[in-house]
């Protein structure tokens, strides 16, 4: 009979808390969803296709996909240094970067056009949803990977670690 210590027991509650965190954080977030689906379909197809729409579109339901990613993560086994495992976190961190992005747009838009077209305003918020972009891929695609553990890696001991989820350092 295997003995864990502590410390195991600790990243062993850890990811079964980060699990159920995000289980139910996708089961409220499609509910959500789903109530306002019909309202949501009726607005968008009375009204005409445009830029802005689009932007709306991508930035409602992108994070679907990131939600789906970052559940696959964890709930199937990966080996620290498997080609699936740095897929998943690839993929991760680039639906991720994706999603903040266009909801960040979106944001800058609806900014402006509330300011009545201020353009200084314009210029300040573009200036700096650039500087972060820039900031956050250099984070997400330079840094080592050595720190991820990647999502499922295991102890010797057969307890699973605890996610490294917020923030994805790898190459």
């Amino acid at each position: 009979m295997d003995s864990y210590s502590s410390d195991d027991i600790a990243a062993a509650r850890s990811l079964q808390f980060s699990t159920y965190m995000y289980v139910s954080m996708a089961t409220f977030w499609c509910y959500d969803y789903t109530c306002s689906l019909h309202e949501e379909w009726t607005y968008l197809l009375r009204s005409d296709w445009s830029k802005v729409k689009c932007l709306y579109v991508v930035t409602r339901y992108l994070p679907f996909s990131l939600l789906a990613v970052v559940l696959w993560k964890y709930f199937t086994q990966n080996e620290p240094n498997s080609g699936r495992c740095l897929v998943l976190l690839d993929l991760d961190s680039g639906l991720c970067t994706a999603s903040l992005f266009f909801s960040e747009c979106f944001f800058v838009l609806r900014t402006y056009v509330l300011w009545n077209n201020n353009r200084i305003l314009l210029a300040a918020m573009l200036s700096t949803l650039f500087a972060c972009l820039v900031a956050s891929l250099s984070l997400v695609f330079t840094a080592n990977n050595e720190d991820t553990g990647c999502t499922r890696s295991h102890l010797h001991s057969g307890v699973p670690q605890p996610l490294n989820h917020f923030v994805h350092f790898h190459r």
